[in-house]
């Protein structure tokens, strides 16, 4: 039986598996999006074993990381300079944000998702390289 999992941050997780471009074979049918999503993960499981996602779902998926983290860094600038009035604000957002992504990587996501701590690692790469580099690159 699949666990039911709701909320917004359920949402975000998931959000890859609706918008998946990629068209895939069903019971004779093409689909996109969530259907074929869920048919390629379930082909690449039953081959490789549970939790594994195979190089072309890691890849799409970390695409999505990557625009996160990105996305993050605007949304922190923006914050930190209209809220706080100060462009060093962000170092903050920025530390909770790693402090948040580090507990949901290699807490949330194994509980919840049981996700491999190969992807963990790999997914926090994904998410806090850009913003090493946002900080090494900024500091004087």
């Amino acid at each position: 039986m699949r666990e039911k999992h709701s909320g917004l941050y359920h949402a975000l997780v998931v959000l890859p598996d609706h918008v998946y471009p990629f068209k895939t074979q069903v019971a004779g049918q093409w689909v996109r999006g969530v259907r074929s999503y869920n048919a390629t993960l379930a082909r690449i499981q039953r081959q490789y074993g549970a939790g594994h996602y195979g190089f072309k779902l890691d890849a799409y998926r970390q695409v999505f990381h990557l625009a996160g983290s990105i996305l993050f860094l605007s949304t922190a600038a923006y914050l930190s300079q209209r809220l706080f009035g100060s462009p060093n604000a962000i170092y903050v957002f920025l530390a909770i944000a790693i402090g948040f992504i580090t507990f949901q990587e290699f807490y949330l996501q194994r509980k919840t998702y049981r996700q491999l701590w190969r992807k963990g690692i790999l997914d926090w790469l994904t998410w806090c390289v850009p913003m090493g580099v946002y900080f090494f690159t900024r500091i004087h």
